[in-house]
């Protein structure tokens, strides 16, 4: 019986030639499979929670478009320089011309009724009005209402339908060193396109009180977010959102010696624009909270003349102005009193009680420590509405 070798089933070097080939292919597959994951995993960590937060929020940031026409009375140099040369008693009446002076803020939608929310200071001039979307399209918007003292503004979008809102959040857990990103449209005027920008930076600071004197009275700043996310000029009324893509505040103002970022920016917290916002929208204005009393500051006036007043408070405000009528007085608040803390926040100076009563709310709490002869007295009533 002969035994018979099939050439496929012979050991030679066809043999290992294919079995060499099939390892080569197999681990050329290994490798692009570990370059794929790689390339995975370089993508995934590029993918952060900012860039998340920036696409939920960032189409729903709008431009304001402002448009302020300004009058003036000009006369013509040619008739100008004739009427004198020939000593013409009367002269000709100058003309008027209108000048029209361009801006750029932002704003950014809230609801699904096409609500905006900006700064009062970015429309508080306009006489043309118009908004502009990430996309291009321009919307046509009406005014719901403003609040001059905590610089909010609402206006409505004429058609809701595809627009997107951002999603707020709260402002009341924040954290000194979380992340945020301010979004807007700053030096808008500059660019060829609508499209808002983003800067990340850091919860600096909170609860700052900035100084009267810089809104120059009319508006009070406090209770302000403080970041170094970079908002410069046109970021006016954009949103300042946290790494969930929620808005934690409404970016305001900078503090710059050369008009550009300094690291020194602030935003109105959201609970408070929350609060703001609905009185606009429900009373087409900020109800005019009323506690019906004025006061000085006991450091500020004479000691001989306190003393003879009985009053022995080293500090806090002295009650000198109350209406008879008002919730102060109703609630057993006597001129002569001394203020010592309001909330539950210590004061020294009125203005301490300006800005804490505007934080309030027609119908909120006001709990007032006072000082009366030597005997402290807590002092209950509610914020009602000062009457137009």
């Amino acid at each position: 019986m002969s035994i018979v070798f099939h050439k496929a089933a012979q050991p030679g070097f066809g043999h290992f030639a294919l079995l060499l080939g099939a390892s080569l292919v197999f681990f050329a597959g290994l490798q692009s499979l570990e370059v794929q994951a790689q390339e995975t995993g370089i993508d995934q960590s590029r993918r952060t929670a900012i860039v998340n937060a920036i696409e939920r929020t960032g189409p729903a940031v709008v431009s304001i478009n402002v448009v302020q026409v300004q009058r003036e009375r000009v006369m013509d140099p040619f008739f100008q320089d004739f009427w004198h040369f020939f000593n013409r008693p009367f002269a000709p009446q100058p003309r008027v011309r209108s000048r029209a002076i361009e801006s750029i803020g932002s704003g950014f939608l809230f609801d699904d009724q096409g609500h905006i929310l900006t700064n009062y200071h970015v429309i508080q001039d306009a006489d043309i009005l118009s908004v502009t979307l990430k996309d291009g399209r321009n919307v046509d918007v009406s005014l719901v209402g403003f609040d001059e003292r905590t610089d909010l503004a609402v206006l409505r979008a004429e058609n809701t339908t595809s627009l997107p809102h951002a999603r707020l959040g709260t402002s009341s857990d924040l954290m000194i060193g979380e992340w945020v990103i301010a979004i807007g449209n700053p030096f808008g005027n500059m660019m060829g396109d609508h499209q808002p920008s983003a800067s990340v930076g850091v919860v600096s600071a909170l609860h700052r009180q900035v100084n009267r004197r810089v809104g120059g009275g009319d508006r009070l700043y406090q209770d302000m977010i403080q970041t170094d996310a970079a908002i410069n000029p046109g970021n006016s009324g954009g949103p300042l959102v946290n790494a969930l893509g929620e808005v934690v505040g409404v970016n305001t103002m900078i503090f710059s010696r050369s008009g550009g970022n300094q690291g020194l920016g602030f935003a109105i917290p959201i609970d408070r624009v929350k609060r703001v916002t609905e009185e606009l929208i429900e009373y087409g204005r900020r109800r005019n909270p009323w506690l019906g009393f004025h006061g000085e500051a006991i450091e500020t006036l004479n000691p001989y003349s306190l003393r003879e007043l009985g009053i022995e408070s080293q500090s806090g405000v002295l009650v000198t102005e109350m209406l008879r009528d008002s919730p102060a007085a109703r609630s057993g608040l006597q001129l002569g009193d001394v203020i010592l803390e309001i909330n539950s926040v210590p004061v020294t100076h009125p203005s301490e009680i300006d800005y804490e009563s505007w934080s309030l709310f027609v119908g909120d709490p006001v709990e007032l420590v006072v000082d009366r002869a030597g005997e402290h007295l807590d002092i209950r009533f509610r914020v009602e509405e000062l009457s137009r």
